[in-house]
């Protein structure tokens, strides 16, 4: 594939994929008939009523979960077929995560936590890796609470942490699911504010939430009910 071609395949790309998820022979479809795609650069605001499926969506984008049926292609890479370790190789290089739960190591300290993705990646050594960890613990406010342990830090601190590991593999696609969802409103803001950011610093960012108020940050807003795109 030429760097043009490169350039101009999409992020990502659905065709009719569908998510079922069997428990005790009972039958949940999560996502049908889902056809979209995400252009580099976009910032994509995921919308709907609690339990419409807007966060299997993202875990389908995320590689997190694999999709039942349909086509999905991540950069231009089929991912149907991959195995566990090609997937997990593909999400460490391609995406970065926050989750409304921050997600972070308890016994680790907020540093280390950023660090970790470039631990997984290898081929990076120790010093580089902290150096690029405290830039980005500068860069969302809180590099004074570098050496503390995750429990040590407010929900707002803990979920500024959480986007400085998301970022330090320079993510292509930065994926947020609920990230204002357990904040108060002044922290909340401080995070838009920081997706907005990476956002303008040439992210593709795509969040889930019920907010309306990423409607008005994101360039595209996507509706989702009862596991089906809707206009």
């Amino acid at each position: 594939m030429s760097s043009n071609e490169t350039h101009e395949t999409p992020l990502v790309a659905m065709r009719e994929v569908g998510k079922v998820f069997l428990t005790e022979k009972v039958e949940t479809h999560a996502l049908a008939d889902i056809s979209l795609t995400v252009e580099r650069g976009e910032y994509l605001h995921i919308a709907g009523p609690t339990g419409c499926g807007k966060s299997t969506l993202l875990s389908v984008i995320g590689l997190l979960e694999e999709a039942s049926a349909g086509e999905y292609r991540l950069d231009g890479v089929a991912v149907a077929g991959l195995s566990l370790t090609q997937r997990a190789r593909l999400r460490n290089r391609l995406l970065g995560f926050v989750f409304q739960s921050f997600n972070l190591i308890g016994d680790i300290t907020v540093v280390e936590n950023v660090e970790l993705p470039l631990r997984y990646r290898g081929g990076i050594d120790a010093g580089e890796r902290r150096e690029r960890a405290m830039a980005l613990l500068d860069r969302v406010g809180i590099a004074p609470r570098a050496e503390h342990f995750p429990a040590q830090l407010s929900g707002g601190q803990q979920q500024r942490a959480a986007i400085a590991r998301a970022l330090i593999g320079e993510p292509r696609l930065l994926l947020a699911d609920e990230p204002t969802g357990s904040l108060d409103a002044a922290s909340g803001r401080v995070v838009m504010d920081l997706l907005a950011e990476c956002h303008a610093g040439g992210a593709t960012v795509c969040v889930v939430s019920h907010d309306p108020v990423y409607a008005d940050l994101a360039t595209r807003t996507l509706h989702l009910a009862e596991g089906r795109l809707v206009c």
